[in-house]
């Protein structure tokens, strides 16, 4: 049997970095040898060349003994992550694999050349159900994790503990109630940045935002995005919620009446503030704990999948 240079490799898109941090981090304490992520796109610079799409390749393919795919309708079809799906191609031909893990991130199906193994739980995969899977699944391919010591256990669970009573002590203070304007503020303003870089939206095509106390809409063609803020019954950040909703139609004021003419939902996520600080803070959907955004990252996942969808909804000669 091969060696291999690490226990597990990691691919996401580049929006879903936090979730990749995240379980990077969880499963250096129980793996004995290095996870593998690859670098995010505005992180490589000038240096991300062919080489170093070689070396990403080969992590892929041949060097990590499970590789874990955290997959949602734009994986794989995003830039950051075709070079990814290449290698994983290559390395599984047409054979299922039980070394290929896929944690579903949304309902949209899994392509058939990705011949994996879901991991599967009661609704929606929390990260101690993923990190179990993983974990098993470097153990099945022949690797030796690390053994957890009722010591270790008892220190990673205090620090687990130390982490959300942090996070609850800050939500409920009144330094983030006047923080979440700064950040609806900023997901707004990140959209309409994104959409204004040239070359980003079809030809022909601007975003126009319109801003109401807690409700932000952006419209780009005939894609709607809106983000709503939705107050807790303490008033406080930790019970409030983030609505993103995705749009086909013409968003018009946020009441009006039933018409076919109006816009209807296409997706829809719902998302919670998780901090501990004004400098970590993130959101993180309610019905899946590992997945968490910044508030730059969640602009540009809402971006990513308008592009995804406008040549779907537009006639072919707009978005020629």
């Amino acid at each position: 049997m091969s060696a291999f240079k690490y226990d597990v490799a990691i691919t996401a898109a580049d929006f879903d970095a936090l979730a990749v941090g995240e379980l990077k981090r969880r499963l250096e304490h129980r793996l004995s040898k290095p996870v593998f992520v690859v670098p995010r796109s505005t992180d490589r610079g000038s240096g991300h060349t062919a080489a170093a799409a070689t070396a990403v390749r080969k992590s892929f393919e041949k060097e990590a003994r499970v590789v874990v795919v955290l997959y949602q309708r734009l994986w794989g079809i995003t830039s950051s992550t075709e070079v990814d799906a290449t290698a994983l191609k290559a390395r599984i031909g047409k054979v299922k694999h039980k070394d290929v893990l896929i944690v579903p991130l949304d309902t949209s199906p899994v392509p058939a050349w990705l011949k994996g193994v879901p991991v599967k739980a009661t609704g929606a995969p929390t990260g101690a159900a993923v990190i179990d899977a993983i974990v098993s699944a470097v153990e099945a391919a022949g690797g030796s994790p690390k053994r957890v010591t009722d010591a270790s256990h008892a220190a990673h669970a205090a620090e687990e503990e130390n982490r959300a009573k942090a996070r609850i002590q800050f939500l409920t203070s009144q330094r983030a109630l006047t923080l979440i304007n700064r950040e609806l503020d900023s997901l707004s303003a990140n959209v309409l940045k994104l959409c204004e870089t040239p070359g980003t939206l079809p030809t022909g095509l601007t975003a126009a935002a319109r801003r109401t106390p807690d409700r932000y809409t952006v419209q780009i063609g005939p894609v709607g995005l809106s983000f709503s803020w939705i107050r807790g019954r303490s008033n406080s950040i930790a019970d409030g919620q983030l609505l993103v909703i995705e749009w086909s139609g013409q968003l018009g004021e946020q009441h009006a009446p039933a018409d076919p003419r109006n816009a209807m939902p296409a997706f829809e996520h719902v998302l919670q503030p998780h901090a501990t600080s004004p400098e970590d803070w993130q959101w993180r959907r309610t019905d899946l704990d590992l997945a968490c955004y910044t508030t730059r990252d969640l602009a540009e996942a809402c971006v990513a999948s308008v592009l995804h969808r406008l040549p779907a909804v537009m006639p072919e000669a707009q978005t020629a």
